[in-house]
């Protein structure tokens, strides 16, 4: 699958994959943009360094190719942001908290912060805890002993994380109007019909 069928494909499941953090930023107005240009960007939620390490996962997600990588375009502040502002206290502990001790634990094995990697090691790195916090939440769903109303409470801090990112990227408004079929005034209603007849192919931006 190449990355805009990927893209695609992930805004189809956007509808129901977003963290609350997410969530709470969008219906607050907050919009995921850059800094203007030349503008530089502190963050509120994380660390310096900490802040690299989530541009380096970001970009290893969601690199430039024929569309701008996501932090170029502003990703990484717009998930500080979320972390800072929008999330409630127990979701910011888990998925701070997740991400911090997954920081410490690359730091003691290789003597490098993440973002000093190379980057294929960053992509090996970041495959493994796709694929453990996959199998965490697949485990998750079988428990018995939590209700599944409290489910999303235990959620993989990754899997949380990885949703704010690419929550973000979608929501930016070059992506929104130009990789997303944009039509902010609906045209008449003409039932079920093919999403290739549609749009081209393109999942709906709004």
């Amino acid at each position: 699958m190449d990355r805009r069928s990927l893209l695609k494909y992930t805004a189809y499941i956007m509808g129901y994959a977003v963290a609350a953090p997410f969530t709470s930023a969008i219906l607050s107005g907050c919009q995921a943009e850059a800094p203007a240009t030349g503008e530089s960007y502190t963050p509120q939620a994380l660390t310096a360094a900490e802040f690299a390490a989530l541009s380096a996962m970001a970009d290893t997600m969601l690199p430039a190719t024929s569309t701008p990588s996501a932090s170029e375009l502003g990703v990484p502040a717009f998930v500080d942001l979320q972390l800072a502002r929008y999330a409630e206290p127990e979701d910011k502990q888990r998925i701070y908290g997740g991400f911090k001790d997954w920081l410490a634990q690359i730091q003691m094995s290789f003597g490098k912060a993440y973002a000093e990697l190379p980057a294929e090691q960053q992509l090996r790195l970041l495959n493994t805890l796709d694929k453990e916090s996959i199998a965490a939440a697949e485990e998750l769903d079988y428990r018995a002993d939590i209700p599944d109303a409290d489910k999303s409470d235990f959620e993989p801090w990754w899997l949380s994380l990885k949703s704010m990112i690419i929550g973000s990227y979608f929501s930016t408004e070059l992506i929104g109007t130009q990789v997303l079929a944009y039509k902010p005034v609906p045209g008449p209603y003409q039932g079920c019909i093919p999403l290739e007849e549609a749009t081209g192919g393109k999942a709906w931006s709004l």
